[in-house]
C-alpha cells in the first residue's frame, strides 16, 4: 500500500471542504485535469506538490498529517460500559454531545449552567473513557471517528429513544425551517441493500455539511437530522391483512 494513501485520502477531503476541483487544481499548478486525476489515482505526490495542492486546499502539509493520524486512530464504536458511564449523568452527556460536536471549553462554560471545575470533571471523564484525549489549555482531541455513531440498541440509543427522539417527533414539521419526508413500500431484498446504502451516504453528506460549517464564523443553532430505515409494517395495516 502507497505510504501516502492516508494523506492523499485527506487532501481529497479538505479540496472538497474547501470547495476546490481536480480542474481548480490543474489550473493552481499548470497541468491538465486528466493529469491531476492520474496524480491522486497513483499517489506520485512530491514533496513540493503534496504542498502545492495542500495550499489551494487551505491547509498545511502537517495539518494534513494530524487529521490523517486522527482518523487512523479513531474508533467507530464505544463498548457497551463507556456507553452505559456516559447516560448515567445527564451532565456527563451533555458535556459528551457537546464535545462530539466540536464545542470548546469556552462556549460550554459560556452557554452552559456547568461551572469551569465541573466541566473539566466531565472533561477528565471522558479522557479516562478513552473517549476524548484532554490536551493542555482545556483543548479537546476526539478519539472517535468523525462518523461515528452509537452501537445498535446501546444503552445511549435506548436513551435517546426514550428522550430525545420522542420529544424530537411531537413537533408537527409545519414551520419553513422543517423538513419531514416519510415513504414506505413494498421492497425486495435488493432494493433494501440499496436503501440501507442511500442513507449511510446521506448520513455522511450531511455529517460533512456540519463538519465544513464549523469553519465558518457565523452564528449557529440548535438542529438535528434523523435517518433511518428498516422492513417494517405499520401495526394498525398489519392488523387487517389476511393470515
Amino acid at each position: 500500500m502507497n505510504t501516502l494513501s492516508p494523506l492523499i485520502a485527506e487532501l481529497k477531503r479538505s479540496l472538497k471542504d474547501a470547495g476546490r476541483t481536480y480542474a481548480d487544481v490543474a489550473v493552481e499548478i499548470g497541468l491538465s485535469t486528466a493529469s491531476v486525476k492520474r496524480l491522486f489515482s497513483a499517489g506520485s505526490f512530491s514533496v513540493r506538490r503534496l504542498e502545492q495542492v495542500c495550499a489551494i486546499a487551505g491547509v498545511s502539509v502537517a495539518e494534513l498529517a494530524a487529521r490523517a493520524e486522527d482518523r487512523a486512530s479513531s474508533t467507530a464504536k464505544l463498548t457497551v460500559a463507556q456507553e452505559r458511564e456516559i447516560v448515567s449523568d445527564p451532565k456527563l452527556f451533555l458535556t459528551t454531545w457537546l464535545v462530539l460536536n466540536r464545542t470548546p471549553f469556552e462556549e460550554i462554560v459560556r452557554d452552559y449552567t456547568l461551572t469551569e471545575r465541573e466541566v473539566l470533571r466531565y472533561l477528565l471523564r471522558l479522557d479516562r473513557l478513552r473517549v476524548i484525549e484532554l490536551l493542555p489549555g482545556n483543548r479537546v482531541k476526539l478519539l472517535v471517528d468523525r462518523h461515528f455513531s452509537w452501537r445498535p440498541d446501546g444503552p445511549v440509543q435506548v436513551y435517546l429513544f426514550e428522550r430525545l427522539l420522542q420529544e424530537f417527533f411531537a413537533a408537527r414539521f409545519a414551520e419553513p425551517t422543517d423538513e419531514l419526508y416519510f415513504h414506505g413500500g413494498a421492497v425486495s431484498e435488493a432494493a433494501l441493500a440499496q436503501l440501507r446504502r442511500a442513507i449511510r451516504a446521506a448520513a455522511g453528506e450531511c455529517v460533512d455539511i456540519i463538519e465544513r460549517d464549523r469553519r465558518t464564523p457565523a452564528r449557529r443553532g440548535g438542529a438535528a437530522f434523523v435517518l433511518a430505515v428498516r422492513p417494517w409494517n405499520y401495526s394498525g395495516f398489519q392488523r387487517l391483512r389476511r393470515p
